[in-house]
């Protein structure tokens, strides 16, 4: 599990802040909005990519569902 905090919103790019089980050391993905295209900008010191594809994910769904939240989690099994 992680939780996502939103660090830019613009009209082409969407970032977000990933925080890997709720720890204090984050990373930053963002999508580009016109190509879909993911963006690493920031990995996570020490955190498995598992956690930014994750990220990724949940703000492909904002950005289907057209809305994007101040604050989010993306959790998996």
């Amino acid at each position: 599990m992680e939780y996502l905090e939103l660090e830019l919103l613009t009209d082409e790019i969407v970032s977000y802040r990933y925080y890997p089980e709720g720890g204090e050391e984050y990373g930053i993905v963002s999508l580009n909005r016109k190509t879909g295209e993911r963006i690493h900008d920031l990995p996570c010191p020490g955190c498995s990519s598992s956690y930014a594809r994750q990220a990724w994910m949940r703000i492909e769904d904002y950005q289907k569902q057209g809305r994007f939240p101040e604050k989010g989690i993306a959790a998996w099994c």
